[in-house]
Formats: structure tokens, sequence, C-alpha cells
């Protein structure tokens, strides 16, 4: 009665068309369920308002009057979501399936062109053959509207992406285990002047890994990643090139030191061989290194620096080389207010193809960004919530700024069979 009353409301109708494959699910699971199984079940409506000052992330000093008709580049957004989740244990302890559903809707009072429907699918099946031999297999899918990270936008870009990956891990001993990983990722642009960025991965791991009776875990491994760019023609492909392979050496750590705090990280050697550029080939060391501390069961700190590479987003880098730090602090105000605080600040070392003949070096571009949340419980199953995020995006030494500050207010409803499910199965998880 509830969900059917807020579906009339403007910019909701979307959300009625909802994945049949979802009550699928729930009837395979309860058809394979022993008598004493319980299905866990979750849902939850998601209503919000956003004001948004920059959603174009025109940089400073645009003649908006020229580019956008009106005098002002700020923009409000509509947002409605429907979620579902479901975990339901399939004969034992050990196997399980899960599911996880998102369809959503965001109609802007401006930038009419950037309105789109977002799609999500996250669908897991945790398994044991033998106290030997356990695994999972997963499937996703992300459908949402493109925002680069170090680049303008592009017009409205719906970006689709897949992944799916199984893992088989042989149990040596009780904490001992050899996992072997198989993932397929996908990603495909709906804005002409992104296709170059659209690509498959196939990706192979072999791991070694460690558990402790108290948490602590340590794993060594490598992983071997080949990545195509199916649709980059041949001025793309001359700067950047259509097909490169990583090596990736690594060990990750997570320490529980105690109770209260946690340590973690992983450290790797990243080789990149390029098929057709090979005088760009690179060995990078990169790390992630992180801690969590509370000192008290309403508090939680915790921060994290990386050292990563990630493909860049405009069609004259390879890739950049990212160095940055990032710190929350979460705060239970009171039994039914949480408070949550972040910052970061990330350096962005942009790489330019080594060709006869190239520009110059590109100049670096730093990124920061300073966040708030506050989430209140109204009632059972009620939250509302508001959040800001203001994110600037400048090039060292002068040139390209651009600042971005959005501020959402929502009211969220969760219905749960079970206490902690939405909790568990992700839904609506917010940083």
């Amino acid at each position: 009665m509830f969900v059917s009353s807020v579906l009339q409301i403007p910019g909701c109708r979307a959300l009625a068309r909802w994945p049949r494959w979802l009550g699928l699910g729930v009837v395979c699971g309860g058809l394979a369920l022993p008598a004493q199984a319980v299905v866990e079940l979750a849902v939850q409506l998601d209503t919000s308002w956003s004001s948004d000052s920059n959603p174009l992330r025109l940089p400073a000093g645009s003649d908006v009057q020229t580019l956008l008709g009106r005098p002002d580049k700020r923009d409000s957004t509509m947002s409605a979501d429907l979620r579902a989740a479901m975990m339901a244990p399939l004969g034992s302890d050990g196997t399980r399936l899960e599911l996880v559903a998102t369809q959503g809707k965001r109609q802007y009072q401006h930038e009419t062109q950037l309105d789109h429907e977002v799609r999500q699918l996250d669908a897991r099946l945790y398994w044991q053959l033998t106290p030997l031999w356990r695994g999972r297999v997963t499937y996703g899918t992300d459908e949402r509207l493109y925002q680069p990270q170090n680049n303008v936008q592009v017009g409205r870009d719906l970006m689709r992406q897949q992944v799916g990956s199984s893992e088989l891990a042989l149990r040596v001993t009780e904490d001992l285990s050899v996992p072997l990983t198989l993932e397929r990722l996908s990603v495909r642009h709906e804005n002409p002047q992104n296709q170059f960025l659209d690509r498959n991965d196939h990706v192979v791991q072999l791991a070694l890994r460690y558990t402790s009776p108290l948490g602590s875990a340590v794993q060594l491994g490598s992983r071997r990643t080949g990545v195509d760019y199916p649709n980059r023609g041949s001025a793309d492909a001359a700067v950047l090139d259509t097909h490169y392979t990583d090596q990736l050496h690594f060990v990750d750590v997570d320490w529980v030191y105690s109770p209260m705090t946690q340590f973690g990280g992983r450290l790797g050697l990243l080789q990149r061989h390029y098929d057709s550029l090979s005088d760009n080939n690179f060995d990078h060391r990169l790390a992630t290194l992180r801690a969590i501390y509370q000192p008290s069961p309403l508090t939680r700190i915790d921060a994290e620096w990386g050292r990563r590479i990630y493909d860049s987003s405009t069609p004259s880098a390879l890739y950049f080389l990212s160095s940055g730090l990032r710190v929350g602090l979460d705060w239970r105000w009171s039994e039914l207010t949480r408070v949550r605080l972040q910052a970061s600040h990330d350096r962005q070392q942009n790489q330019i193809a080594n060709l006869p003949g190239a520009s110059p070096a590109q100049a670096d571009n730093m990124v920061n960004r300073l966040g708030a949340s506050v989430n209140y419980t109204i009632s059972r199953g009620w939250r509302l919530y508001a959040e800001g995020l203001r994110d600037r995006f400048t090039t060292v030494g002068g040139g390209t700024a651009i600042q971005q500050n959005v501020f959402r207010l929502g009211l969220e409803y969760t219905y749960e069979s079970v206490a902690g499910t939405a909790a568990r199965a992700g839904l609506g998880r917010r940083p």
C-alpha cells in the first residue's frame, strides 16, 4: 500500500518497472531451501532533492550565459530510488544466494538533457562443495550518468558497466586457502565523444590467503589483466593504444591489533606492457595503507593513504598516477543521530605517451573534497538525511579550475523481514 502510493509521485513512475528477476529469484530460492532456513528480505525507498552548483563541471571563468542561455549554472535534481535485497541460505551454512537491485530516476530542473535512470544489479552465489572446496560466482551491472574524475562533463553520457567473476578456493588447512579468481569487466559509454574509453577487461588472479582465528589476514598473489579498447579509431590508437597487459604482484594485510584498532594495506608492483606503444611500458610500485580507530562505541576514525594508477578520461594522456590521503570521522551523537565528516586530498600526475614530436608533459592536477552528512532516525524504518559535498579540481601552476558544491536532503524508508538485513546486504550504503 505504501509503495503503491509513493510511486504516484511525479518522477517515481519509472520505478514501477520493477525487475522481474527479483520475484523469480525469491521463488527459486524458496524452492531450494530446507524447512528451517530463513530468507531475509529488505525493500528500501529513497526520495531526495539536491542542489548542484555546477552539474556540467564548467571551468571557472566560463561564459555561462552564452553556453547555457541563463546567467547561473546552478541546477536542482529530484531523485527517487527503489531498492531490494534478498539473502537466502541454500542447504548449508557455506552456501547462500544474495541479490541486490536498484531502479532509480533523476530529473533536473534546467539541464533536462541530463535526465536519466539508474539501474543496478548485484547477484552473488557463495557455495561450499566439501570442507576443502568453496567459492563464489558474482554478476553485476551498473548504469548511471558518467561523471569524469579529471575532466569537464561532456553533456549527458550514460555509462553501463557489467562485471562477472568466479572464485574457486582450496582450503589447505582451517586457516590457509588458495583462491583462484577469474573476472571479466565491460564498460560502455552512450556519448560518442567518450566511446574511446569503452573497454573490456579479462582478469586472472592466483593467491595464497592466511586468516588467523582473531580475524587478521595476509594474502600474497599475482593478478594479470588484459585490457582492450574496442572503439578507438586510428587517431586515438596512435596516442593511447588499443590494448595493454598489466601484471600486478601484491601482498594484502589486514591486522586486528585490538578490538578498537585495525590496520591494513596493499603493497604491489605493477608492470604494464602496451601492444603498440612499447616505449611507454613501465613498472610502478603502488601502495594503499589504512587505519581504523574506535576510541568508543560511538566514535570511529578512519584514514587511508594510497598511490594508485587510473586510466585518464582525457584523450591526451595514457594514464595518471594518483597519490592521495582520505580521513573520516563517524560519530553517533545520540541513539537516533549519526554524523559523518570526511576530507580527501589527491594529486594526479598525468602521463603523456612517449612519441616523436609529442607535446610537453601536462601539469599535475589537484583534487580536494570536503563532505559531511547527518542521518536522523525518525522511527523504525524511517530515516531523514542531509549531505553536503565540496569538490575542487585545479591544475597546478594555474589553468583549469572546476568547483562543484552539492547539497542533498532526503527521506528513506526501509522494510526488513529480519533486523539488519539492509546493512548486511549493503543496501543504499552511504559513505
